[in-house]
């Protein structure tokens, strides 16, 4: 094989063949994700030592965590299920304005009360993930931007920018703090409201970004995409369904709501497992956001902001990279078995991570678990639109996302105990235990709804 047939098959695996002859809207959606996450990177390093700095007991920081959980399912539901209504472009604007607002009072304000009510009707990621309607909203318009066999590719490249510009915030917060703190002579108070200082100013960017955005990533154009894609559908694609990706798993009724999704009985019977199952691993999450983790690291092991924005961002850049080959295994593999040989390898070494007491072996631990905990994101979003009707992609991914951060809300307070009576170390291990019974479960429970391609 020639260099140029093995750099054209690797572009072709990694999707990137796909990525380049994508729309404009499909690299806009990824350059909002990217702007978005290097926020979320910087400000969930910082934010559990932000509130400690401000002399918060940990218990009322794990409150204060689970208020900003519950504000953003409240939030995240009603705009994602509206977005369809208002338009997915005007939500999205409003959403980074929101941001804007949250990131310039957080740099302003010290109360904890008022900060815990803008953190509620705000957008902030208290675990270091997605949080906003963003994401909803954004998957449900790749799906309408994109075919069926180019969705897995770029899911795979939406996954991948996200989670890298999360290890850029990570590494760019540290730096911040340090040279603010070190080269201007600021409190660590201060440096760390100069973080968030710039995550207001990442939302504007973001905010400037989604006005370029086109009417193409509406529901309106949804009807005329799948209608050119089913005249164009070839032949040679099997999967075990042996059906064309762009209907629907199973036959859609009429909708009866306005706002949420009549599915078929069968498919809500999907919906609600798949719930369950999110449920159990979004929970086993927020035992371990990367607040907590940088928190418990820095207590462990006494290491620096700046430091601990080092060792994630490594983590960050090695998940990043290692979640491009997700879309080459689902080729292969199929979504779900996919989404479980790469996830519960990383579900038990969490399990593993506070055992060892020496500062090298548990980054050792971290950066292998980094390798695969990513790697299940793109076929999980290239499953679930397969299962679900076009026109209600934003509603049941939103739904999805809200289970998700249901799931959190008592999280972060029973770590915040924990954390108090020197058992945070337990968290580790609960969480990756309970990640494993949903990589089980997935398996148990959708082994026979895979789908793959023969090669």
């Amino acid at each position: 094989m020639s260099i140029v047939s093995s750099v054209r098959f690797v572009c072709e695996e990694i999707g990137l063949t796909t990525l380049v002859n994508s729309s404009r809207d499909v690299f806009l959606i990824i350059i909002l994700r990217m702007i978005r996450l290097l926020g979320f990177g910087a400000t969930s390093l910082i934010l559990v030592l932000f509130l400690k700095e401000l002399g918060i007991h940990e218990e009322y920081i794990g409150i204060f965590m689970t208020l900003t959980f519950i504000g953003d399912l409240v939030s995240s539901f009603l705009f994602s299920l509206a977005a369809d209504k208002l338009g997915r472009k005007f939500t999205l604007s409003l959403s980074s304005i929101i941001m804007l607002i949250t990131g310039i009072s957080f740099s302003v304000f010290n109360n904890y009360y008022l900060l815990a009510l803008i953190s509620i009707l705000g957008i902030l990621t208290p675990g270091g993930g997605e949080v906003g309607p963003f994401r909803s909203i954004e998957q449900s318009s790749i799906a309408t931007l994109c075919s069926h066999n180019e969705r897995s590719d770029i899911y795979a490249w939406y996954t991948f920018s996200g989670t890298f510009c999360a290890a850029l915030g990570s590494i760019f917060g540290g730096f911040l703090i340090q040279f603010t703190s070190n080269k201007l002579n600021y409190s660590i108070l201060a440096s760390y409201k100069a973080v968030f200082l710039g995550y207001a100013f990442i939302s504007l960017l973001s905010f400037i970004i989604c006005l370029f955005l086109t009417d193409r990533i509406e529901l309106s154009n949804e009807d005329k995409t799948t209608t050119d894609e089913s005249s164009n559908d070839t032949s040679n694609e099997t999967t075990p369904l042996n059906q064309n990706e762009n209907s629907p798993l199973i036959d859609q009724p009429k909708k009866k709501s306005r706002f949420l999704p009549e599915l078929n009985h069968s498919v809500y019977s999907i919906v609600f497992k798949l719930s369950i199952l999110f449920a159990i691993d979004s929970f086993a999450s927020s035992l371990v956001s990367m607040s907590w983790q940088t928190y418990y690291v820095k207590q462990k092991f006494k290491v620096s902001p700046s430091y601990l924005g080092s060792i994630f961002f490594v983590t960050g850049i090695v998940s990043s990279i290692m979640s491009l080959l997700g879309t080459s295994l689902t080729k292969r593999l199929g979504a779900v078995v996919t989404m479980v040989v790469t996830h519960l390898p990383a579900s038990i070494l969490l399990a593993l991570v506070p055992i060892p007491n020496s500062l090298k072996i548990t980054l050792i631990i971290l950066i292998i678990r980094a390798s695969t905990q990513s790697m299940d994101v793109a076929p999980k979003h290239v499953f679930l639109a397969t299962l679900v009707p076009s026109k209600d992609r934003t509603a049941v991914f939103a739904w999805t996302n809200v289970v998700k951060t249901l799931a959190q809300v008592a999280g972060p307070t029973m770590v915040g105990y924990l954390t108090n009576t020197g058992l945070q170390w337990l968290t580790f291990i609960l969480a990756g235990s309970l990640k494993a019974l949903y990589d089980i479960g997935i398996l148990a429970t959708f082994l026979t709804f895979n789908r793959h391609n023969q090669h």
